[in-house]
C-alpha cells in the first residue's frame, strides 16, 4: 500500500510540475503576442504615415494638394485631394469624384506609387493607367514611374498602355515593347511581329 502511495504522490508531482510549467509557458506566450501586437500596431502605423508623405511628395510633382486617411479599425482608406484651381476658389480637402477624369487618374498613380513605396514587392504592373489622361498628367505620370523605377532597387516595373509611348522621353533604362496593331476578327495575338 505505501508502495502505490508513493507512486501516486510521485505521478502526482510529475503533473502538479508539467501544469506550472504549462502555466508558465502560457503567460510567456501571452505576453509575446501582446508584445507583437504592439510592434504590429507601430508597424503599421510607420506603413501609414510613409504612405501618406510620400502621396503628398507625388501629388506636389503637379501642384496638388491631398491627404490618405486611413481607418484601421474599419479598414477603410480615404483620399482628398485638391488642384490648384480649387484650393484658390474653395476650402480645403475635396472629395476626388470633384476632380475631371485625368486629375482622378494622376491622383490615382500617386497612390500607387505611394503604397508601392511603403512595401516590398519586387513586381509591379499597371494595365491602361492613362486612358483617362490628359497630356500633362500623363507626362508627369511618366516621369514619375520611370524616376521611381530608376529609384527603386531590384524592383521591376511593366506598365501597359495602348498610348503612344515616345521613347526619346523614356531614357537608356526603359525597354518599349510595341505590339502591332490588332486586325478585327484576329483570333490570336501576333508577338513574332512585334517591335522592340
Amino acid at each position: 500500500m505505501t508502495i502505490e502511495v508513493n507512486k501516486a504522490k510521485a505521478d502526482l508531482d510529475s503533473v502538479e510540475h508539467d501544469l506550472r510549467t504549462c502555466a508558465v509557458l502560457n503567460n510567456n506566450l501571452k505576453k509575446s503576442l501582446v508584445m507583437r501586437f504592439g510592434k504590429w500596431h507601430e508597424f503599421r502605423r510607420h506603413i501609414a504615415l510613409r504612405c501618406k508623405l510620400v502621396f503628398q511628395y507625388h501629388l506636389s510633382n503637379r501642384g496638388y494638394y491631398g491627404k490618405v486617411l486611413f481607418d484601421h479599425e474599419n479598414q477603410t482608406l480615404q483620399l482628398k485631394v485638391q488642384t490648384d484651381d480649387q484650393a484658390a476658389t474653395q476650402g480645403r480637402d475635396k472629395d476626388p469624384r470633384s476632380l475631371s477624369g485625368g486629375e482622378k487618374s494622376f491622383s490615382t498613380i500617386c497612390l500607387l506609387l505611394s503604397l508601392w513605396d511603403s512595401i516590398g514587392c519586387p513586381l509591379r504592373c499597371l494595365d491602361e493607367f492613362d486612358v483617362y489622361m490628359d497630356a500633362v498628367n500623363r507626362r508627369i505620370s511618366m516621369r514619375m514611374m520611370i524616376d521611381t523605377a530608376n529609384s527603386s532597387d531590384k524592383k521591376q516595373y511593366i506598365l501597359i498602355t495602348p498610348q503612344e509611348m515616345p521613347s526619346s522621353a523614356l531614357g537608356p533604362t526603359v525597354r518599349v515593347h510595341r505590339m502591332s496593331d490588332p486586325e478585327r476578327g484576329q483570333g490570336i495575338l501576333a508577338f513574332g511581329n512585334a517591335s522592340t
